[in-house]
């Protein structure tokens, strides 16, 4: 009995197992057998339209063409819109080529990222190439079609505007704009105002916003009773710079060093003469920059900080009493000029300006400290030049 049982058990298993294998078998030869998918059909079009383009039948193109755009739906595409669009200027199909251009926007170029592309292959590749070499060929035909001008025109602008990679001529896109904006300037507002505006012409401008970071040294001049009571000074310091369109504003800490030019008496003696000093002047002023180009930037400016005088820290742990021949802190009404020279290459294209750099910073600057309102007698002002070494940050955005 035990026996019997087994064996059924046995026989159930073999025949499942026939069944399964059965399936397995079935699905491998579909799998083998599959070639008429949609996406082996346009990939296999696509390879005739290759060939056939590239042995001049333009007729048996259109043909394929036409057959492949059939294939398209919500899921699928067979050409991307470039590729389109080279097809239809090589087979003088003008009217659906300005129709394609005329609709083209961001919710059509958008429906590409949602869809099933076609197999990797050279038709793109193929078609750029000979449609580059053959440019004039195509040029001419548009101008001899049956057009009204303005479509004309954007077709051969368009045609450019795909073959532009082709010229490694980086001040091309620049010609390209100029012709666009004839074109808007003429025809606007048009049928393809905002093709143009979106595909075609490309500018890059600055950003309203901007940074700079800056280090400097250089010379600073007293006249003046503090001409006579202290030495120039040399100095270190850091500026900030936030930039917003045209107008800068500074953020700056000047630290000089420098020296008695006299004997200072004090109520504890004197302080003998070249004893050490630091002077202190830290600013705010906003400038405006009155010229700018890839090389050079110009910048008066204005504005308001304070200024101090005083012994060298070392001197006043030593010597306390020191504090009595500090000048404190006090207003200080500052102008002047800064020249920016830029780092980088002298020339680039007017669509992608030089925004973001580094610079030397050649600074002239006239501070007036207000320290007659606290010390007697104390009258002048410093003069500086200052050399400096920074980088300026800004981002683009495309105008439209």
């Amino acid at each position: 009995m035990f026996m019997i049982k087994g064996l059924k058990i046995a026989l159930v298993l073999i025949l499942f197992s026939n069944c399964l294998f059965g399936q397995v078998d079935s699905i491998q030869m579909q799998i083998m057998g599959y070639d008429d998918s949609r996406s082996a059909i346009i990939a296999k079009g696509r390879s005739l339209l290759l060939d056939k383009f590239l042995a001049g039948d333009l007729n048996k193109v259109r043909e394929v063409k036409d057959y492949l755009v059939k294939t398209e739906d919500e899921d699928y595409f067979a050409f991307f819109p470039v590729e389109y669009w080279l097809i239809l200027y090589w087979t003088n199909e003008y009217t659906e080529l300005a129709y394609d251009i005329q609709h083209f926007d961001s919710a059509v170029l958008a429906s590409f990222n949602t869809r099933i592309s076609p197999q990797q292959d050279k038709l793109l590749m193929k078609l750029n190439e000979r449609s580059f070499e053959y440019e004039f060929l195509l040029k001419g035909q548009i101008k001899d079609a049956d057009l009204d001008e303005e479509t004309k025109q954007v077709l051969l602008m368009n045609l450019d505007n795909i073959l532009l990679e082709n010229r490694k001529d980086m001040y091309a896109q620049d010609s390209l704009n100029i012709r666009a904006d004839e074109f808007l300037k003429r025809y606007s507002p048009g049928t393809y105002d905002d093709f143009t505006k979106k595909y075609i012409r490309y500018k890059l401008v600055p950003k309203n916003w901007g940074m700079t970071f800056e280090f400097f040294s250089g010379f600073g001049i007293f006249n003046g009773k503090l001409g006579e009571t202290y030495t120039n000074n040399i100095p270190i310091g850091v500026a900030f710079d936030i930039c917003y369109k045209n107008f800068e504003l500074y953020l700056r800490d000047y630290i000089g060093f420098n020296k008695t030019r006299v004997d200072l008496d004090y109520s504890a003696g004197t302080w003998e003469k070249d004893s050490k000093l630091e002077v202190f002047v830290p600013e705010a002023s906003v400038g405006y920059v009155g010229y700018n180009d890839n090389r050079l930037k110009v910048s008066p400016f204005a504005g308001i900080g304070a200024m101090s005088i005083i012994p060298s820290p070392k001197q006043l742990e030593d010597n306390p009493d020191l504090e009595e021949l500090e000048l404190d802190f006090t207003t200080a009404y500052i102008v002047g000029l800064n020249l920016d020279i830029k780092f980088g290459p002298y020339k680039t294209p007017a669509h992608s300006p030089k925004t973001s750099y580094g610079f030397m910073r050649i600074r002239y600057g006239l501070s007036m400290p207000q320290f007659e309102n606290k010390y007697t007698g104390m009258t002048g002002n410093m003069h500086y030049i200052t050399v400096g070494f920074g980088g300026m940050s800004r981002g683009v955005r495309r105008e439209f």
